[in-house]
């Protein structure tokens, strides 16, 4: 009877939000690729496809930060029984007569992201996967009948991108929420379940000085996609193209964490992903960024050590620590290779991601001084080059993403970007080049982003140069960990991937120009060219 009626409180994200990504966090990037020509429907099946459901219906897994939703509300009064989080298409099954509110998480809901905004068009074409999936789950039938008798929220790190790009009221959302503190977000829910006005835009503000995170933010009730656990949050070195830097470091207590990561094996989950920007200064309180190594291994030994956990991967990373204190990644590497979630070739391997955005130091000293303390910004491709030298004799293997397009971005930047990356040639690493766009509540917001139809040939030539690095290192060992069958394997790399590519290349050629063709082979060359996750984990 309850279930006809519908849940008072509906929690959802869209269909590549509520994926795993075939166990792969960094295959979840492919979300911001265009569809191009595929059908939704194979391209679901078979690159996002969501978890089997739970017993009751609601969704095994679920993003971190809308699990984080769930447990604010149910800690700010609402009963369990009222609120349901599910999968996009499972909503008919939780939406009701009853139900007064939808609420959405979203990192990326208009294709907006630095992924989204670089790829849509090279991969794929046409709109990004994330913004045709946040349509159809705004759009979704069941939603549609009720309305407007609930209220639609959208809240998440994606959420100012539809005040930004102007589409809320024509999407049906009543309310986006921006900011995650506790407070204000159960509020929020009580008005709209008691069928109150909402405003357009509501503020969570998580910058406010005088709230406690630690005491204030709940620990989830269920696990996470990938087994999440927030280990820190914010960073405080105040790049000004990023948001979380902005925001002051706060350390979760290791009890606390370890509560989240007790829930996550408890429920199915063997892997744990460790959120945090920067693993590395977990515990540190010096001002100049100096690591706290005693914590920093205190946490990843005690997280490694619980039973039931088989696998560990830690979401960011920064590179002035590694080369600061060597030793630390050492004994890191000791402790997390037994833990090891990904493979080049047959040999496990530690990875995260890590920002280099670029080789000029005049860049890093006007828009991301604090990034490479304690040391100076004349010093930063020394930390980037000494950093992926240590961390490659560790085997460790980054993925590295880089920023095109910069605001006062000159073409003696972009060359010593190049000649960054020619030093970093013998490196294992995956490397990301990314267009320039202003996020939200960042310092350069209200700048102009960098458009692929104005790129310089500098440009041109240190993005095809970042694919043309990545197929040299990922090529083998992305075909074999896919194609066991040795003549198989010879026959996609000798013929279809070469022929493939050319036969796109004449295309977007045709249509984009000669630069633009080089880089739509080099990055068809590799498809899906991330490491490759090993299959032991549920999660």
């Amino acid at each position: 009877m309850q279930k006809a009626l519908g849940r008072k409180i509906v929690l959802t994200a869209s269909a590549t939000e509520m994926s795993d990504f075939l166990n792969n966090p960094f295959i979840a990037f492919v979300g911001g690729f265009g569809k191009g020509p595929i059908p939704l429907s194979y391209v679901r099946k078979t690159l996002y496809p969501h978890r089997p459901k739970r017993a009751d219906g609601q969704a095994s897994y679920a993003p971190y930060g809308l699990r984080k939703v769930e447990s604010i509300l149910i800690e700010g009064g609402f009963s369990p029984n009222d609120i349901a989080v599910a999968y996009p298409e499972d909503l008919d099954s939780f939406i009701g007569p009853e139900t007064k509110v939808v609420g959405i998480s979203s990192m990326d809901p208009t294709g907006m992201g630095y992924v989204s905004k670089t790829y849509s068009s090279i991969v794929g074409g046409g709109e990004p996967m994330n913004r045709i999936e946040f349509r159809k789950l705004v759009t979704h039938p069941a939603i549609k009948k009720y309305k407007p008798q609930l209220k639609i929220i959208v809240g998440g790190y994606g959420s100012w991108q539809l005040e930004r790009q102007r589409v809320s009221q024509s999407y049906g959302v009543d309310c986006v929420l921006m900011g995650g503190r506790p407070g204000p977000i159960i509020e929020l829910f009580k008005k709209a379940v008691n069928g109150e006005h909402l405003p357009r835009i509501a503020k969570a503000d998580e910058t406010l000085d005088n709230w406690n995170y630690n005491q204030e933010m709940p620990i989830i009730k269920n696990v996470a996609i990938h087994g999440a656990v927030e280990i820190s949050k914010g960073c405080g070195r105040n790049c000004q193209f990023c948001t979380p830097t902005m925001q002051h470091k706060i350390d979760v207590p290791l009890e606390k964490i370890m509560k989240e990561v007790a829930l996550s094996v408890a429920q199915g989950s063997d892997h744990i992903t460790l959120i945090t920007e920067d693993m590395f200064l977990y515990g540190a309180k010096d001002p100049k960024f100096v690591p706290n190594r005693e914590a920093v291994i205190k946490l990843f030994k005690t997280v490694a050590d619980y039973p039931g956990v088989k696998s560990i991967q830690a979401a960011h990373m920064s590179l002035a620590p590694v080369w600061y204190d060597p030793n630390m990644i050492r004994e890191l590497a000791e402790i997390l290779i037994e833990k090891s979630w990904y493979s080049f070739g047959k040999k496990p391997i530690i990875t995260a991601e890590t920002g280099i955005e670029t080789g000029s130091a005049r860049l890093m000293k006007k828009y991301m001084a604090g990034k490479m303390l304690p040391f100076q910004p004349e010093q930063w491709q020394d930390v980037v080059t000494n950093a992926f030298g240590i961390l490659n004799d560790n085997d460790w293997y980054p993925l590295a993403t880089l920023i095109i397009g910069l605001p006062d971005e000159k073409e003696e930047d972009m060359l010593q970007t190049l000649e960054l990356m020619d030093k970093l040639k013998d490196y294992k690493a995956f490397y990301v080049p990314l267009f320039f766009v202003p996020l939200e509540n960042c310092v350069l917001m209200n700048k102009k982003g960098a458009e692929m139809d104005s790129l310089s040939k500098a440009r041109w030539d240190f993005f095809i140069k970042c694919w043309e690095y990545n197929i040299k290192i990922w090529k083998p060992t992305f075909l074999e960990n896919r194609l066991s069958n040795p003549l198989l394997y010879k026959t996609f790399d000798n013929f279809i991937i070469p022929y493939f590519g050319k036969i796109l290349g004449v295309y977007y050629g045709l249509t984009r120009g000669e630069k633009s063709e080089q880089l739509k082979q080099a990055v068809w060359t590799l498809s899906l060219p991330m490491p490759e996750a090993k299959s032991k984990s549920k999660s």
